[in-house]
C-alpha cells in the first residue's frame, strides 16, 4: 500500500514539475521563425553564416553571394557588377563602427554602410603577407 502511494506521489510531483516548466517557457518572449529560400530571393540555399547587424538587417553568407534581408525583400551582393571580390561567403562579423567584415573563399572584404560598397582588407602582416586564402572566422578585439 505504501509503495503504491509513493509511486502516485512521485508521478504527481513529476507532472507538476513538467507543468511549471512548460508554463514558464510560454511566459517569455515569443519568437516567430520564417524560412527563406531561393524562391524568396536568396541567392543560394546553402548558408554558411548569418548575422543581424545593429540596424536590424539580416545578412546571409552563401556560396553564391552575400544576401541582406530587411524583413520584406532580399538584396544580393556579388562580385559581378559590384565591389565584393568573391561570391563564396564563409563568415560575417560586425565591428563597433557598424562595418560588416566579410570572410570569403579568397580573403576578407569590409562593407561600409555609408557608401554601400566593399573594400578588400589588404593590411599586411609582419611577414609582409595579405590574407588571400579562405577565411572561416572573424572576431573582434580591442
Amino acid at each position: 500500500m505504501k509503495n503504491t502511494n509513493l509511486k502516485k506521489m512521485l508521478i504527481a510531483f513529476i507532472c507538476l514539475i513538467c507543468f511549471f516548466t512548460c508554463y514558464a517557457q510560454t511566459i517569455g518572449e515569443h519568437y516567430y521563425l520564417n524560412s527563406l529560400t531561393i524562391r524568396d530571393g536568396l541567392s543560394q540555399n546553402t548558408v554558411y553564416d548569418i548575422l543581424q547587424d545593429k540596424a536590424g538587417f539580416m545578412w546571409f553568407g552563401t556560396k553564391d553571394g552575400l544576401n541582406r534581408y530587411d524583413g520584406l525583400s532580399i538584396r544580393v551582393f556579388r562580385k559581378e557588377g559590384g565591389t565584393l571580390g568573391n561570391n563564396f561567403i564563409t563568415t560575417l562579423y560586425e565591428d563597433t563602427k557598424g562595418n560588416i567584415w566579410v570572410g570569403t573563399d579568397a580573403g576578407v572584404y569590409v562593407y561600409s554602410r555609408e557608401t554601400e560598397s566593399f573594400r578588400p582588407f589588404l593590411v599586411k602582416s609582419s611577414e609582409n603577407t595579405v590574407i588571400m586564402h579562405p577565411v572561416t572566422s572573424i572576431i573582434g578585439d580591442k
